[in-house]
């Protein structure tokens, strides 16, 4: 996936571009801050680093998803290899991703599924109180309205991206529309994985843990760029990675439940067309690890050119 490209691009021998800016105090951030309010700065650096990981997590979870259902096709419909079909590159059972709530958090969300997830603008849908706002996802050919019921009856996995204030009247409209195979993934904190599965009245949800460490705000979290910037850069991918690979930066470890509910989520999709449990979870495995295994040797060979 191009996120993972990301970690086997060669450092460039270019001179990085120069902030005229730098020595220049007075213009810097930090410096209309009172010292009450410079103590408080590292919030800023949780709060963009959470956001980075939080994308970039969700992107990798959207590859792996989707990695299934071509697997899950093949199985189900095996075709040879004519010279037809290899002319036919675009994958088929593209998996449909919805994002409810396209606020800061969304709409960077979005960019990075349409950048670095492979997901074409067609197959993704926001769902917002105000579409009218998003003229350039729309000016991309996505699909953005204000209707939940039709966002979560038309995709695959839904990302729910909204106030912690807003989930229980989200949860009270969608709880008897939910279709049995939409996978939700909540990007809201502050609701458990258990008391979302009370509110919405189903078990397919992925909730991400955030772990921040006193220190984590002293590793290379560049606030001044946006999400999509910020992948551009081999380090900060690592230390996205879910599960953990450069665990010494790494603000967030899945614990084992949340893999474990991951693979769960999978192993069932696959399931449903091969009904051979060894079969199923070679696919899983495969699914889940090759991507994991890309990172590893792009890290390598990543270290070794510099």
């Amino acid at each position: 996936m191009d996120l993972v490209q990301r970690l086997k691009q060669k450092v460039t021998t270019e001179p990085p571009p120069v902030d005229i800016t730098e020595n220049l105090e007075t213009l810097q951030f930090e410096s209309a801050l009172t010292e009450e309010e410079k103590a408080l700065l590292h919030l800023r650096y949780r709060s963009h680093a959470l956001t980075v990981t939080a994308c970039a997590q969700a992107t990798y979870f959207t590859v792996v998803l989707n990695e299934a259902r071509q697997l899950r096709r093949q199985i189900k419909s095996p075709q040879k290899k004519t010279a037809k079909i290899l002319q036919d590159r675009e994958p088929k059972d593209q998996v449909k991703v919805g994002i409810l709530g396209c606020g800061r958090l969304g709409s960077q969300l979005a960019h990075c599924l349409l950048t670095y997830g492979g997901v074409r603008p067609k197959d993704l849908k926001v769902s917002t109180r105000r579409p009218e706002t998003l003229e350039y996802l729309q000016s991309k050919g996505v699909d953005c309205f204000y209707d939940n019921i039709k966002l979560i009856t038309t995709s695959h996995i839904v990302y729910l991206c909204v106030l912690p204030s807003q989930i229980p009247s989200i949860a009270e409209e969608l709880k008897h529309n939910i279709p049995p195979t939409v996978i939700f993934y909540s990007l809201v904190s502050t609701y458990t994985t258990k008391k979302l599965k009370q509110l919405l009245l189903t078990s397919s949800i992925i909730h991400p843990e955030f772990t921040w460490r006193d220190d984590s705000h002293t590793n290379t979290w560049d606030c001044t760029l946006n999400v999509n910037a910020a992948l551009e850069n081999p380090d900060t991918v690592e230390m996205t990675c879910p599960i953990g690979y450069k665990k010494s930066e790494s603000i967030n470890l899945w614990p084992l439940k949340v893999r474990q509910s991951n693979a769960i989520l999978l192993y069932d999709m696959v399931y449903t067309v091969t009904t051979d449990k060894s079969r199923t979870l070679h696919v899983t495995s495969f699914c889940i690890v090759q991507d994991l295994m890309e990172i590893n040797s792009g890290k390598d060979s990543f270290q070794e050119d510099r």
